[in-house]
This record gives structure tokens, C-alpha cells and sequence, in this order.
């Protein structure tokens, strides 16, 4: 059942951006209010993954990444109908992870056109199986049961809409303009960035970390030594945004961007 709250003290324990009211979509999914026609979507498959929906005017929607499954994706799509009636909606996926893809099949079957690199499909093919070897030390326990066993079962889909990694994507979305784009190897060697000129929003996903983050996470896809000079270039490149969006954990602006940064600098000095 959906249910509205407003308290600061849900939002400010759940990653709060500023936002004045969470929707649940069950015990595992809920939708929060960023500002006016900006809201995230946090799914907790073990822990909080975010991805980012976007209102664009004209009855548009930009999705970026998507939760990790399709079940939870049906929640939101079900959710985002009901709410604004037949919206337009795109996605966007930022790499071939699952917790930027995991909810492309029931998008896809909906007619949903799912934007992603030339690269990520081959590394679905290629590498996702062997990312969940490396990843299930991370869902140890009788708790993460459920977890596991949606890990090793998963089988993804690519994006329906390709365009070269290298070059990015600019689009124009009612009367916003999207860019995505690629600085270089980060936490995956595919993983892009997005940003909303007119919002001046940035969704970093897995490549920008939380400010409580201490560790860069899961690495075992990851090019560490490249990771802090490619996220460097946001800061030049997108030195006007006021709201980053990390793929876990709070929002904030900025001095995410320069976190990361240390984060990563900090792990290749062996300081962990």
C-alpha cells in the first residue's frame, strides 16, 4: 500500500535532498521529493541504490538508472502512471551494473526507450556474470539470502537505444536539455554521468560517493587509478551544478565531486 509522510527525521535518515515528502512503494522501494519536478528513487536491495526521475515538461520524464530489478521498477513505472497519467517517459542507464540496468527488461517491454552506451551491452555479455562472483562476498549472511539468490538468477538487458561512449549524448527533453557524458574508466569502465543543463543537476551514480562514504565500495569492475583523474574533470565541466546526486547514499553539490576524489586518492595511497 502507498503511503505519504513528511517527517524530516525519515528524510534526513534516508539520504535527504532537500525533500519535503517520501512515497513507499513496499518496505524496499520509495520515491522522494527532491524539488519541484525532481524526485529520487532509492531502492534497498541490501543497501540504498538510487536512481533519478526528472520532469522535463510537456508530459516527460527522464529516468535515470533504474532499481535493481524489474520488480521494483513495475512499482515505480506503476507509480509514476498513476500519479501523472501517461507520461513520456526515457531512461537512461549510466553502466552495465544492475543497479543501473536491473529494471531495463520491464521498461523495454512497456515500449520504454532505454538510452546506454555502445560499450555496455558486450560488458553485460561479457563481464556480468563474473561481477556477481566478485560481488556475492558482499551478501554474506542469512539476511542477504534473498539478495544472493536474485543475484545469481538476474539476467539483464542491454539498452535498446546506443550511442558511442566516447562521444556522449546530448538530448533535448521538452524544455530540458541532457547531457551525458564521459570523463574516462571509473568505478566501471562504462559508467557515464548526466546532467540537466537547465536544473543544473548532475547525477553522478556509482562514480560520485556520499559524503559518508570512506571507501570507494565495490572495485572489483573498477579502474582506481583512473577514477580520481576522470572525476576531476567534473569539477571543470560542470563547475555551475548545484545538486549532485551520487548512485548511493545523500545528495548534496559539489564537494561530493572533491569526496570522491580524496576517496579514491586515499585508496591508491593503501589508506584504508
Amino acid at each position: 500500500m502507498v503511503w505519504r509522510t513528511a517527517l524530516a527525521v525519515v528524510l534526513a535518515a534516508g539520504g535527504w535532498c532537500g525533500a519535503s515528502e517520501v512515497v513507499t512503494l513496499g518496505e524496499d522501494v520509495r520515491v522522494e521529493a527532491v524539488e519541484a519536478g525532481v524526485w529520487l528513487v532509492v531502492h534497498r536491495f541490501a543497501g540504498g541504490n538510487n536512481s533519478l526521475l526528472v520532469e522535463c515538461g510537456e508530459g516527460r520524464f527522464v529516468w535515470v538508472d533504474t532499481p535493481c530489478t524489474e520488480e521494483a521498477t513495475g512499482r515505480v513505472y506503476a507509480w509514476l502512471r498513476g500519479t501523472f497519467g501517461e507520461p513520456n517517459v526515457i531512461e537512461i542507464n549510466t553502466g552495465f551494473h544492475n543497479d543501473n540496468l536491473g529494471g531495463n527488461g520491464y521498461l523495454i517491454g512497456r515500449g520504454v526507450v532505454c538510452y546506454g552506451s555502445d560499450v555496455t551491452p558486450g560488458l553485460i555479455e561479457r563481464c556480468w556474470a563474473e561481477t556477481v562472483r566478485k560481488v556475492l562476498p558482499y551478501f554474506e549472511g542469512e539476511a542477504n539470502r534473498e539478495y544472493r539468490d536474485i543475484l545469481v538468477r538476474q539476467k539483464l538487458a542491454a539498452p535498446n537505444r546506443l550511442y558511442p561512449l566516447a562521444e556522449g549524448l546530448v538530448l533535448k527533453v521538452g524544455a530540458e536539455t541532457v547531457e551525458v557524458y564521459f570523463p574516462g574508466a571509473t568505478h566501471t569502465v562504462d559508467n557515464v554521468v548526466v546532467y540537466f543543463r537547465g536544473r543544473r543537476l548532475l547525477y553522478g551514480g556509482c562514480m560520485v560517493k556520499a559524503l559518508g562514504a570512506r571507501t570507494p565500495g565495490f572495485v572489483g569492475d573498477a579502474d582506481m587509478a583512473a577514477w580520481p583523474v576522470s572525476v576531476g574533470k567534473l569539477l571543470e565541466r560542470y563547475a555551475e551544478a548545484r545538486v549532485v546526486v551520487p548512485g548511493h547514499g545523500a545528495c548534496g553539490d559539489l564537494g561530493l565531486v572533491r569526496h570522491t576524489i580524496e576517496v579514491c586518492e586515499r585508496y591508491n595511497r593503501g589508506e584504508r
